[in-house]
């Protein structure tokens, strides 16, 4: 798994979401706030995200993702 994907596994793990291996390996080519809105925008995603949040994910969830996704890689990077 790339450190990308690591990153982004953590990341909504701290949500409550967990992402399987498949839909990591979507979002592969993609730079992060791409990533993190296609996977917020999948079906199943969001319905994991709804049920750990007891809502649907919006705009302001991105940028919070994001940010954090930015911390972590920096963090990562030494």
């Amino acid at each position: 798994m790339s450190t990308r994907a690591k990153l982004l596994t953590a990341l909504f793990a701290r949500f409550g979401v967990t992402l399987n291996p498949a839909e990591m390996n979507l979002e592969a080519g993609h730079e992060p706030r791409e990533a993190i809105v296609h996977l917020l925008a999948d079906r199943e995603v969001a319905a994991r995200f709804d049920a750990a949040h007891g809502r649907p994910p919006n705009d302001d969830d991105v940028d919070e993702l994001l940010d954090i996704y930015t911390a972590l890689a920096a963090r990562s990077a030494g």
